[in-house]
């Protein structure tokens, strides 16, 4: 069916959380510009300054909040996998920056492959992943690195404990990116899709909660094979 596509993205109960935070920041940004207006028009220019400044730090965490909730996905469509991440792979903010680059909200990018060009795809830590890739993951391991010898210890732990979604092509290639709070359930449809165009594709996964869907898919394709 043209235009037919299975999407997998932050969990439906993250993201009412998400947008309701990002409701309240933006409502405390607009009463901090009004209130700065006020400020300033009336003479009192201190007031003005500090809740124009407390205004531009509500819209930068309603944007980061946007960006970490709503700023990427993985769907297939059309014979196509589409892998929308953050520039970095792995969090939502700038990470190159100086001091107050964990503020300024990571760019996106969107990586796109055929689906019947994909041979691996891997759900898991980033530990697990390194263990199973082939040689491909190799540039895996190269994007962790800075991470994962980063002075910053929150950092490193939260590299340490999310999921990443990992793909691997029949030419050597290999994609990646974190799906920290996605629904495991729409990951798996998502696998279910490129399996049911590229049957040769190799799929493992290892939390418990991966493995309850994809023994849930397994069942599904063995009763439509009976048919």
């Amino acid at each position: 069916m043209s235009g037919y596509q299975v999407k997998a993205c932050a969990d439906s109960k993250i993201r009412i959380r998400a947008l309701v935070i990002i409701l309240i920041f933006g409502l405390f940004a607009l009463f901090s510009i009004g209130m700065a207006i006020f400020d300033i028009t009336t003479g009192r220019t201190a007031f003005g300054i500090m809740f124009a400044a407390s205004a531009l730090i509500f819209v930068v965490l309603m944007l980061l909040r946007i960006n970490s909730v709503f700023g990427t996905y993985i769907k297939v469509k059309n014979g196509m996998l589409y892998m929308k991440s953050w520039v970095n792979d792995f969090l939502p903010y700038d990470v190159n920056g100086g001091f107050f680059s964990e503020m300024v909200p990571s760019k996106t990018k969107l990586t796109e492959i055929p689906v019947d060009e994909v041979s691996l795809v891997l759900v898991g830590t980033k530990e697990y992943i390194k263990r199973n890739a082939t040689i491909a993951g190799k540039r895996l391991a190269r994007a962790l690195y800075p991470y994962e010898h980063s002075k910053r210890k929150a950092k490193k732990e939260l590299i340490s404990g999310m999921d990443l979604f990992y793909v691997e092509t029949f030419g050597g290639e290999c994609s990646f990116m974190c799906i920290y709070g996605y629904d495991p359930k729409r990951v798996v449809d998502v696998i279910g899709e490129i399996y049911s165009v590229n049957p040769d594709v190799a799929v493992r996964v290892s939390s418990r909660e991966y493995k309850k869907h994809v023994m849930k898919l397994v069942k599904k394709l063995e009763r439509e094979e009976e048919f």
